[in-house]
Order: structure tokens, then C-alpha cells, then sequence
């Protein structure tokens, strides 16, 4: 066993050290980092771009599929498809990391953290992640970083679309829908797409043998027109609305624990205006705004039903340099939670708050020396004004190679739950915002096919909130600190039919003051996705892997570590028809993400593509 061990991460290791290509293919464009479009070779960050190719290609069943594991990526899910799911990244806090759909966030009001399960892949074009602090770009919450999805949209003119209808084990339904139309000057996209299935059974905990299903359906559109050749606007709107089983049998197994339903809706909406106001001087004004709904019912009677609300403006200046560009901006953002606890009769002593931001960047090249600074300052309404920064420095050690340092600092501010929710959830009016500082170095090589980087960082964050005391006496407190040391390597190679990816992390998530490791977060995790396409017929696999991780702070429960292979082949049996077929943890391997609660065992799944 231990043998298989060792050869499992030294295949990550080799894999990784060559990256390129998969995690990064779509590099010339980027724009998630600084909040304006450059070549990924011109980015000092921690980047990895995903495109619709991507997505296709891998057969991912949802957004969780698709990023478990990659650079600095670790994901939980509390059962089958659609239930409550964790981001950690970088080993930060669940809510540490901010999620934007077209820029506009969609992290909730309440927890902090986004609702990743609610995300549709049928309607996302690319994601873009950052990894590591972005306060200095987008103020509170981007500790550990950004993860943006863009939805999807046609770029040529004329008409395409497709159909797509697939069927899998579990007696799960996919049907999805998609078209682009117009000219080069207005484009109109839209999708439609729907899902659902028997699911499993969720935790070990309910010995009834019943399963835990869900329903998800939803579409998605886009328009964008240019005016002139100085003037065009775009607006695009997401809605998905859901439905699923779960269970609440924690404490040992009692009838009734297993008949939990969650339902609601996600929906975002977001508007740009794009005006060159002169050659070297270019003018955006944005727009959004979001809605989550939750409703949560226990045998058919409803517990809670919670909405999450907000609204967002900004007005962005780009200034075209000789050696770079200087960017300065303001944001408005207001967040609006209405709460009701039928069972409890639980309230919000607030239930809204404001935040104003300027901002101002620069990035320059002279040679081979790149330079990229930024500084932010921010006020919430709630708990005060903070000020982040941050300083990038890299070096052409020739045309394919580069050297890289940078700094920045950023912080979370707490969430209404943690500030004003219910008294015997422990909030505290008190609360001081969590904060961050972080430093890293990378190394990166992109030559032909060919491309890897290696980054090292080490993140340290104070002031972090944690519960005192057991419920009902609770409260939350700023108490903890956390030290996150780490080094990824990711890279990829792409050439003939041969699509390889990999990404390796391994991580020192320390909590200082104790020192034991944080909940949920592994010390070495990993991913490889390899296609071969020859002809009209393509085979893949992806490899995801992971070590054991301490479940919680408050027991001495321990997830084991995993490797879970999944295989997928195509055949493209016409220029507009496609044959796919998947099997998802193919060796049907038994393991957790959570303690108590189960994972998909082996799924199969096959489907048929139309495009025209």
C-alpha cells in the first residue's frame, strides 16, 4: 500500500513539473487579476484559465468536478449533487475566497462563503482563478483568492448552436440547450438547461436506504452591442433554480432526520458600458446585482427561509502608458439579507450594510523588469474602513522564462451572521475584521508546448473568527491565527492529439495557536487530466488525489486520503453529431470529504451531441 502511495504523488510530481497547457491553455487573454485584460504572460499572479473547450472536453458533471484538485484548490460537499459544498483555497477558510459571475459577487451575505453547487456549467464559457490575496482589486473577502465565471456567449457571426441530452446512473437526466446569433457588431446568446437524478443515500448516519435527490433547471442569457467604434455596452443575466434531499442525522439516526429538503433559486444579473473616451483613455461603468434564496423544509414543514441581496456599481478608468497602464476606479456595493425562522423565531438585529471603495493600479515593463502595484481602500458601514496593498516584481530571465516576488495584504470582513444574527448563534456586534499577509515567488516557463510554474508562499492571517463556548452560549470570537505555508507546481504539454495537465500543492495549513492542522485541508493534494483525440474518437482520464485531513476542530475525526480516476471517451460521428460516454470514480472507491457523510460511488453516463 504504501508502494502504490509513493508512486500515485511521484506521477503527480512528474506530471506537474510539466504543466502548461491544461490549466492554463487559453493564456493570451485574461482579465480576473487586475481587473483589466492582459496577456497571462504579462501577469505576475497565480492564474489558471478554463475554457468552454476545457469543459467539454473533461465531461465534468458540475463546477466541484471540474476544480477538485487543481492548484491550490480543495472543495467538501455534504452528499450528493446540489447539497452545501466548501471551498478552501490555498488552505484558507471557506469563506476566504471570492466568487464572481460575470463580476458581479455571488458569495452570500450571511455565511460569506458562494453557493459553488448552484453553478451551472451547462452556461459558463470560461473560469478564471487567481490564487492568493486580491483585496488590493476587489476590497473584502479575496484571502485566499478569485474564482470568476463568465457565461456563455458567441464571438463569430452568424448563427451556432447545439442540443445535448444525456442519461447516467441513478436514474440522473441531463438536457441542455444553446444558441449564438448575429453580426459583428450585436451579438444575442442564450441556453437553457435542466438536471436531475435519484442521487445517494447522504449520510452514513440514516440507515433507512433512502436516497437523496435533486432537480436543477435554469437558463442564461446575453446581449452585447457596439454603438460605434468608441461605444459598446453588454448585458448578461444567470438564473438556476434547484431542489434537493438531504439529511440531518449528526447525532445517530432518528426518523425524520432523513426527510430534509432544501430549495430556492440563485440568479445574477450584471450590465457594462465601454467607452473610449480618448486613444489612451478608455472609461467603464458596471452594473449588477444578485438574489439567493434558500428554503429549507424538515418533513415537509418549513424551517427557515433565507435571501441573500445585492446591488453593485463602479466606474473604471484605464490610461494606456508607454511602458504599462494605470487604472483607477470606485465601487458601491450593498448587501440586503431578509431572514425567516418559522421553528426558532430567530432574527437579524441588521439586516443590510454598504461598502465604498477607490482603487488605483499600475503595471509597467522596461525590459525585462516587470513592475505591478496596487492599493485599495474600503468602508463598511458595519465594522469601519481598512487599506490594502500590494507590490509584484518580476524578472525576463529570457523570452520563455521568468522570476517573480510579490506582497499584498488583504482582509474579510465579518459576515451579518457573525455581526448581528441570532444571539444563541453567537454573533457579536464586536467582531474586528480577519486579516492577511501575504508573500510568494514563482518561477515560470512557457516555451512552444510547454508550460509549467512552481510558486512558493506563505500566507499568515490574524484576527481570525472562530466559535467560543457550546451552543446555545456560543460566540463568535477573534481569536485564532493561521499560518499557511505552501508550494505549487502545475504545469501541461499539448502537442498532436495529446492534451496533458497536472497541478501538485503542497501545503502547511497551521493553525498558530495550537498548532495543529486546519479542518479539512490537506498537507498534499493533486490532479492529472490526460486526453488523446486521434481522428474523430477521443479518450481521457482525471486523477484526483488527496491526503487525509482532520475533519473539525472539535473532534478527533480524520478523513483518509483518496484517489478517485475518472474515464471519459468521445466520437464525433458526424461534423454535427457527437457520441460521449463517462464513468466517473471508476473503481468505485469509498471515501469522504466529509466525516459522516458519503461520496458518489462509480457513476456511468452517456449522451448525444448536436451542433449546427
Amino acid at each position: 500500500m504504501l508502494h502504490k502511495k509513493n508512486l500515485l504523488w511521484l506521477t503527480l510530481v512528474v506530471a506537474g513539473s510539466a504543466q502548461a497547457q491544461g490549466d492554463q491553455r487559453l493564456s493570451d487573454l485574461q482579465v480576473t487579476a487586475n481587473r483589466l485584460p492582459q496577456s497571462q504572460s504579462d501577469v505576475l499572479a497565480s492564474t489558471t484559465v478554463i475554457d468552454r473547450d476545457d469543459i467539454e472536453r473533461s465531461q465534468a458533471g458540475s463546477i466541484i468536478d471540474l476544480l477538485q484538485g487543481r492548484a491550490g484548490i480543495e472543495i467538501t460537499q455534504s452528499g450528493s449533487p446540489g447539497t452545501t459544498s466548501s471551498l478552501f483555497m490555498r488552505g484558507t477558510e471557506s469563506d476566504h475566497s471570492l466568487v464572481l459571475v460575470d463580476g458581479v459577487r455571488v458569495n452570500s451575505a450571511t455565511s460569506g462563503g458562494a453557493s459553488l453547487e448552484m453553478l451551472p456549467l451547462e452556461a459558463i464559457e470560461r473560469i478564471e482563478i487567481v490564487r492568493g490575496p486580491r483585496a488590493a482589486a476587489y476590497g473584502a473577502d479575496a484571502i485566499g483568492g478569485v474564482i470568476q465565471v463568465f457565461t456563455r456567449r458567441g464571438t463569430d457571426a452568424g448563427t451556432q448552436g447545439g442540443l445535448k441530452a444525456s442519461t447516467g446512473s441513478d436514474s440522473t437526466q441531463r438536457q441542455s440547450a444553446w444558441v449564438a446569433t448575429g453580426d459583428d457588431d450585436t451579438r444575442l446568446n442564450a441556453s437553457l438547461f435542466h438536471r436531475d437524478g435519484d442521487g445517494f443515500n447522504a449520510t452514513q448516519a440514516d440507515d433507512s436506504g433512502e436516497r437523496d435527490g435533486f432537480e436543477r433547471e435554469g437558463a442564461q442569457l446575453g446581449l452585447s452591442h457596439r454603438i460605434n467604434d468608441d461605444v459598446e455596452v453588454s448585458v448578461n443575466a444567470l438564473r438556476q433554480n434547484f431542489e434537493g434531499e438531504y439529511d440531518n442525522c449528526g447525532f445517530g439516526y432518528a426518523p425524520g432526520c432523513e426527510d430534509m429538503r432544501t430549495k430556492g433559486y440563485l440568479q445574477s444579473f450584471s450590465g457594462q458600458l465601454d467607452v473610449q473616451l480618448q486613444p489612451d483613455w478608455q472609461m467603464l461603468i458596471t452594473a449588477g446585482h444578485f438574489d439567493e434564496q434558500r428554503e429549507e423544509r424538515d418533513e415537509g414543514t418549513r424551517t427557515t427561509l433565507s435571501e441573500s441581496h445585492r446591488n453593485e456599481a463602479g466606474i473604471q478608468h484605464r490610461f494606456t502608458r508607454e511602458h504599462g497602464v494605470d487604472v483607477i476606479g470606485v465601487d458601491y456595493r450593498q448587501d440586503k439579507l431578509d431572514y425567516q425562522d418559522e421553528v426558532g423565531g430567530n432574527s437579524y438585529q441588521k439586516d443590510s450594510r454598504e461598502n465604498y471603495g477607490i482603487y488605483g493600479m499600475m503595471q509597467r515593463t522596461y525590459g525585462a523588469h516587470e513592475l505591478s502595484g496596487s492599493l485599495r481602500y474600503d468602508d463598511d458601514s458595519l465594522f469601519g474602513d481598512k487599506t490594502t496593498g500590494s507590490l509584484g516584481y518580476a524578472y525576463k530571465l529570457s523570452t520563455s522564462q521568468r522570476l517573480g516576488v510579490s506582497y499584498s495584504t488583504a482582509y474579510k470582513a465579518p459576515s451579518l451572521q457573525e455581526l448581528y444574527g441570532p444571539e444563541s448563534w453567537g454573533a457579536n456586534p464586536h467582531l474586528k475584521a480577519e486579516e492577511s499577509k501575504n508573500i510568494e515567488a514563482f518561477w515560470a516557463l512557457d516555451q512552444g508546448p510547454w508550460r509549467s510554474r512552481v510558486t512558493v508562499f506563505q500566507n499568515r492571517i490574524d484576527n481570525l473568527i472562530t466559535t467560543v463556548g457550546q451552543y446555545p452560549n456560543s460566540t463568535y470570537r477573534n481569536v485564532d491565527e493561521a499560518r499557511i505555508r505552501g508550494v505549487e507546481i502545475s504545469g501541461g504539454w499539448t502537442a498532436g492529439g495529446l492534451t496533458l495537465s497536472a497541478a501538485l500543492t503542497r501545503q502547511e495549513p497551521e493553525n498558530r495557536e495550537n498548532g495543529d492542522q486546519l479542518a479539512r485541508r490537506a498537507e498534499l493534494f493533486g490532479r492529472i487530466d490526460a486526453d488523446y483525440r486521434y481522428e474523430a474518437v477521443s479518450v481521457g482520464m482525471t486523477l484526483r488525489a488527496s491526503q487525509d485531513r482532520p475533519d473539525s476542530p472539535y473532534s478527533d475525526a480524520i478523513n483518509a486520503g483518496y484517489g478517485v480516476v475518472d474515464l471519459r471517451t468521445s466520437w464525433q460521428v458526424t461534423p454535427m453529431v457527437e457520441l460521449s460516454a463517462k464513468m466517473e470514480n471508476a473503481f468505485d472507491k469509498q471515501y469522504q470529504l466529509v466525516d459522516g457523510y458519503n461520496t458518489q460511488d462509480r457513476y456511468v453516463e452517456g449522451g448525444v451531441t448536436l451542433r449546427f
